[in-house]
């Protein structure tokens, strides 16, 4: 069942076991999750989940759960005292600024094992298990009380939730002196699960490394064994806590029957929680068990600084409280069974607003209405402020254009009577323009021709010009030659300009014999 979307950065977890109710405070702080406090406290009766609640679903919302508390004169009195407990633990912190999560262990849960999921996910898988829980038990559960994940052998492992509610009547009843708030609650977890899940967060395994986790709490023991990072086996719970008369002998004879029933040759390691320490159980074992790596569950990648040296001893005591809080902050750890058995009156109840499916079928269309014209008035103001750009530097161009055009107008006037002087001035004096056309031709060549520069021309009063100059390819010399009749190429030299080898030439042209061309010829050629 997914969790509900947390937007603050700090949770608080709750486990209770027997009278203990334990607290753990953690927090995201630059990007590191804080374990911030632990707490406990002594409750003043058990939570009787078994009881039937004549009243109706009232405390939350119109559910056909029993999330009332029991009637009664005792359990009403326990109940107010077991509410002042659980009130002094929260009162110090705001409603408003953690997400709370709650951890609940057998008889309020029960498990199921299927040999797969039948090629079923979400609903469907639940429905499913529903009609298989049809022939084994009495009583049916609603759907948001099933959860489920998969084992080493990909076995389906069903989490079946019966009671474990009382928790969130208490929280009910003391909201008036929470600020008439109730804490956002988005986790109803499994203390066996919650174990599996810190265990997993906070060491490494090999694939075939078979490992024990052993919690000793007030009032019951549970064995829980993993085949590398995957669930292998529960081992039936054991109604005794640590102050149980020679519990540690009786812990140990559990996990050799365990392991002997279950074919494991060899255990590699056992994590030790809840209150293990209290009884030295881990010294026990060792004189037991020498072989195997013993140790208690820890967390060393959670920020512990903010404990006391105290404190993080104890942290042990407090590992289902301190995992239920850690996934209520990151629900998505890959290393966390995705496991949450929260009844859907909780859910609606802390929702802002419940919107039927064409509700929500309507809120899509706004949306995706909304993004398609936004994301059109967008386009086309692109496109308009592109073409207005272009339009702008086209009527730049335009004003270039007009100007370069006036100044053509001018040249052309002006070639054009330079073009009748010379008319003029050759008619009078015959082949006075003789040098002015051999440049010409000489320049029409080497605009051709291209890759050569003249760097000096000489003329003679026969008629006759020397032509020096640089080309870049040998090839092309003879061709400048060949625009003149009859001239003789004197000497081609290599000379490096700039380390690049270029070729130094002398034409020597003879007078050359050149037919007269009308004037507009020149304004023709200054025109293209």
């Amino acid at each position: 069942m997914a969790s509900l979307r947390v937007s603050r950065n700090s949770a608080i977890g709750l486990f209770v076991d027997g009278l203990d109710l334990k607290l753990a405070k953690l927090s995201i702080k630059k990007g590191s999750v804080v374990i911030d406090e632990l707490h406990s406290a002594t409750l003043a009766a058990k939570l009787e989940e078994r009881q039937v609640a004549e009243a109706s679903a009232e405390s939350f919302g119109e559910s056909t759960e029993a999330f009332a508390l029991p009637t009664g004169e005792s359990t009403t009195e326990a109940s107010g005292d077991n509410n002042n407990v659980l009130l002094g633990l929260l009162s110090k912190y705001q409603v408003n600024q953690y997400v709370l999560g709650y951890a609940i262990s057998e008889p309020s849960v029960y498990y199921h094992t299927l040999e797969n999921d039948f090629g079923l996910k979400g609903n469907k898988l639940k429905n499913r298990i529903l009609d298989e829980l049809k022939t084994v038990r009495a009583v049916q559960p609603s759907l948001d009380a099933i959860d489920f994940f998969y084992s080493v052998d990909k076995n389906l492992i069903c989490v079946i939730r019966e009671d474990g509610v009382m928790m969130m009547n208490i929280l009910q009843e003391i909201k008036p002196f929470l600020g008439n708030k109730l804490p956002k609650i988005s986790l109803l977890d499994v203390s066996d699960v919650a174990l599996m899940n810190l265990t997993r967060a906070n060491y490494g395994f090999a694939p075939e490394e078979v490992t024990a986790i052993i919690y000793i709490g007030a009032e019951f023991t549970r064995l829980i064994f993993m085949k590398g990072t995957d669930f292998f086996h529960f081992a039936p719970v054991l109604g005794e806590g640590f102050d149980s008369p020679n519990i540690q002998n009786t812990v140990y004879s559990r996990l050799l029957l365990e392991q002997d029933n279950m074919g494991i040759s060899r255990i590699d390691k056992i994590f030790l929680a809840g209150e293990c320490r209290k009884i030295e159980f881990d010294k026990f074992l060792r004189d037991q068990l020498p072989e195997v790596e013993i140790q208690p569950l820890k967390t060393p990648y959670l920020d512990t600084s903010a404990l006391s040296p105290e404190a993080q001893e104890q942290i042990p005591e407090y590992a289902v409280a301190i995992a239920t809080a850690w996934k209520v902050l990151d629900s998505d750890h890959p290393a966390f069974y995705p496991v949450n058995v929260i009844p859907e009156s909780v859910r609606e109840l802390q929702r802002t607003f419940k919107l039927a499916w064409h509700g929500y079928l309507v809120l899509a269309l706004v949306f995706l209405t909304s993004f398609y014209f936004t994301f059109l008035y967008n386009s086309q103001s692109k496109e308009i402020r592109e073409k207005a750009h272009t339009l702008d530097q086209l009527k730049i161009k335009l004003d270039d254009n007009n100007r370069l055009k006036d100044k053509i107008q001018l040249l052309d006037q002006e070639i054009a009577i330079i073009n009748q002087a010379l008319a003029v001035y050759d008619s009078l004096v015959p082949g006075s323009d003789r040098w002015n056309r051999m440049l010409e031709r000489l320049s029409k060549g080497i605009d051709d021709l291209g890759g050569l520069w003249i760097t000096d021309v000489t003329t003679f009063e026969n008629g006759a010009m020397d032509i020096k100059g640089y080309a870049i390819y040998r090839a092309r010399i003879p061709r400048i030659a060949a625009l003149f009749d009859n001239a003789t190429l004197l000497r081609v030299e290599v000379k490096p300009i700039r380390d690049i080898p270029v070729y130094h030439f002398n034409i020597n042209v003879p007078p050359q014999e050149l037919k007269k061309e009308p004037a507009t010829a020149v304004t023709s050629s200054v025109q293209q």
